[in-house]
């Protein structure tokens, strides 16, 4: 363990973090200066306290098509569950991740859709600090034509992280759906390496 802490201590990693997937980044577990940025995609980034699925009944997530996809109680069923195996709901999820895809490619994109997610993440509640998670660089992709985290939810969360953070929040808008990993790959990959580049120099 010494020989990676000592490596891991000097390192300058960039983080990129989707929808929910963005509540384990905002933990303090890690050292802030193992981190030379945190980049969220369209993603939740809830770091007032207020636990994830509180949002969902915002009005900034009005128009949200995430609620819609749940197919059984994640009370009951233990889990956020939606089935991409039923070919019938495949035009919902479309619309609601891959709305700027091609047909074949949004298809290809739902057969790898996991149909389960751990109930435990929207549910839970923690809060971070200026001095720690405060202290990290932020980027903030705003995803406009996003059916599952609205425009609207996106600029709430960039405001709570820039309220306890030392530097803005750098914004980059894309006018994409939820998924511009698949619908514009090479502007995302740009956008990132931009990033990088940025905090090298800082």
């Amino acid at each position: 363990m010494g020989g990676n802490s000592a490596t891991l201590e000097a390192a300058n990693v960039i983080v990129l973090t989707l929808f929910e997937g963005a509540d384990p980044v905002a933990r303090e577990a890690l050292k802030p200066s193992l981190f030379a940025n945190l980049v969220y995609v369209a993603a939740f980034a809830p770091v007032t306290g207020v636990p994830a699925g509180d949002y969902m009944a915002s009005p900034e997530n009005e128009g949200s098509l995430a609620l819609s996809l749940l197919v059984a109680d994640p009370a009951v069923a233990g889990a956020v569950r939606i089935d991409p195996g039923d070919r019938s709901r495949h035009a919902q999820l479309c619309e609601a991740f891959y709305g700027d895809l091609d047909d074949a490619t949004a298809t290809a994109a739902i057969s790898l859709l996991g149909a389960d997610a751990p109930v435990g993440i929207p549910t839970e509640t923690f809060a971070v600090s200026p001095e720690r998670y405060g202290t990290v660089p932020h980027t903030y992709i705003v995803c406009t034509k996003d059916n599952m985290v609205p425009e609207a939810l996106q600029r709430r969360f960039v405001d709570e992280i820039d309220a306890i953070s030392l530097k803005p929040t750098t914004v980059f808008e894309f006018d994409s759906s939820h998924s511009p990993f698949l619908s514009q790959p090479a502007k995302l990959a740009a956008t990132l390496a931009d990033a990088f580049a940025t905090d090298r120099c800082d």
